[in-house]
């Protein structure tokens, strides 16, 4: 591993090559990154990474260097530029196997073996090897050659089960969610690998299917197909959390100033809403405590909606957070990111690092995770495209890979 450190870390003198284009290789390979681990990542030259090119940037145009996602899903990362369908491109690739510990792709299942470098051979030049395989159906079945947008993932998935109304077309969770909780996943299976190969001195190839991640995760998915097998009977969408009491009323209600959240799940948590929201009004307090179901069933509900959103409306949100807190009623303010970023409780924290990028500028970056001991880290920022080609190269001993100029995985100049 090259010099980058300026501290050990938890995975410092692990490397991992990541051969991966996309976020969720990506980010689980970010995740070895930024706790110290030597990640080289190897994207096609000329090209890169996709994530280079997402959209939006400031200007609304492809910035491949200072594009946000890659920006942050590429951090303390080294970029060679390595063509794997040439020779030498190969031969570079396979050199840095013999010296890593673990490898992270997502090509569609095969291509790999196409390009000469599949399992097999991988686990031939380093036997204990830890080898981390994303696809959006897995390395086997019927699906395997298929591939998946984040949509498709997550209505075959399964997250798109639980959104949106019973009565309604299902809803897309938003932003890159899939990706990321694949990401995750990945990373653990693959430290998982590792863990066994300290133990056993033999290395793995783990099959990462999108789609089953997404059916065993969060959300109450997993939960839905056990009972599904065990009574036969299909969950519907939109169907209440079973932990909710007869007293069930949350959701977001408009304040003065944006949004907040409030989670009312029992009847003593309406009864302090009741009091909060009434005080000084006995007449409304008496109208509407202990009610014993909540719903538009109600004579009143109107009236009491109204009085709601008055109340709601001509006060801060964060104002009524606060004020619903102390009086023990779950509730919290929709912050906006420009309000995150100034939010004192987690600047104190330090869950935003600043560092200064080449292209980019100086920015925000999100910082660690989790808290730990020699843990989180930003040693550098996202590389340029193939930036460490002929650093590693001659860590490797590679010929050719001495002129700043010198394109090593094409044996020509660019």
């Amino acid at each position: 591993m090259s010099g980058h450190d300026e501290r050990r870390q938890v995975f410092t003198g692990l490397r991992v090559v990541d051969l991966s284009r996309w976020v969720a290789g990506e980010y689980a390979t970010k995740l070895f990154a930024d706790f110290g681990g030597d990640v080289i990542k190897i994207e096609k030259p000329g090209d890169g990474s996709h994530t280079r090119r997402w959209v939006p940037t400031p200007d609304d145009r492809p910035e491949p260097e200072a594009n946000p996602l890659f920006l942050h899903l590429n951090t303390n990362k080294r970029s060679v530029a390595a063509d794997l369908r040439s020779a030498a491109g190969r031969d570079l690739v396979l050199r840095l196997i013999a010296r890593s510990d673990a490898v992270v792709e997502s090509f569609r299942p095969g291509h790999l073996e196409k390009l000469g470098l599949g399992p097999d051979v991988l686990h031939r030049v380093n036997p204990k090897l830890v080898i981390t395989r994303i696809s959006a159906f897995g390395q086997s079945g019927p699906y395997r050659d298929r591939e998946a947008t984040g949509i498709v993932l997550q209505a075959a998935g399964g997250p798109m089960n639980a959104t949106g109304d019973a009565h309604r077309a299902p809803q897309r969770k938003p932003g890159l969610l899939e990706q990321y909780t694949i990401g995750r996943t990945a990373g653990e299976a693959a430290l998982a690998g590792l863990y066994h190969a300290r133990r056993t001195g033999k290395g793995s190839t783990i099959d990462v299917s999108g789609q089953e991640v997404l059916l065993s995760s969060a959300d109450r998915r997993a939960s839905y197909l056990l009972s599904t097998a065990y009574s036969g009977i299909d969950a519907p969408r939109g169907v209440r959390s079973a932990h909710r009491g007869s007293a069930t009323f949350t959701g977001p209600f408009r304040a003065a100033d944006g949004f907040v959240m409030i989670y009312i799940t029992n009847q003593e948590f309406w009864n302090r809403l009741v009091r909060l929201i009434g005080a000084g009004d006995e007449a409304f307090q008496r109208r509407f405590l202990d009610r014993p179901r909540l719903g538009d069933d109600w004579d009143d509900w109107d009236d009491f909606m109204a009085y709601l959103h008055a109340w709601f409306a001509a006060r801060p949100k964060i104002e009524i957070m606060e004020v619903a807190e102390a009086a023990r009623i779950p509730c919290t303010a929709f912050l906006q990111m420009d309000e995150l970023f100034v939010h004192q409780h987690f600047r104190q924290r330090g869950a935003f690092v600043t560092a200064g990028h080449p292209v980019a500028g100086d920015l925000d970056y999100l910082g660690a995770p989790w808290r730990m001991r020699d843990g989180f880290q930003l040693r550098h920022t996202a590389p340029a495209l193939g930036a460490h080609t002929d650093e590693v190269a001659a860590e490797l001993g590679a010929t050719g890979a001495t002129s700043p100029h010198q394109d090593v995985s094409r044996g020509t100049r660019p």
